[in-house]
């Protein structure tokens, strides 16, 4: 399980390499370097926050350990075992 330590390090360097896309895509279509940062900033900002939020929620779920997808999932290794 991640910590939240690791999950921050992990949003830092998704902004670092999204928002350097960003900003090169918005420059290209622009020519504008002071329009590429400023969507790049304000974009990537609001992405990190929901993306820290996104991973702490997902560690709270729970895989299951029943149920049709879990069942399915078993009789497809077993039937690999068999062959």
């Amino acid at each position: 399980m991640d910590s939240k330590k690791r999950t921050l390090g992990k949003t830092i360097s998704w902004y670092v390499f999204h928002n350097c896309m960003m900003f090169t895509i918005t420059f290209l279509l622009t020519g504008s370097w002071e329009l590429g940062l400023t969507i790049a900033l304000l974009q990537t900002l609001g992405e990190a926050v929901l993306y820290y939020i996104h991973e702490r929620v997902w560690l709270r779920i729970k895989p299951m350990k029943s149920g049709i997808l879990s069942e399915r999932i078993g009789s497809i290794k077993d039937e690999h075992s068999r062959n």
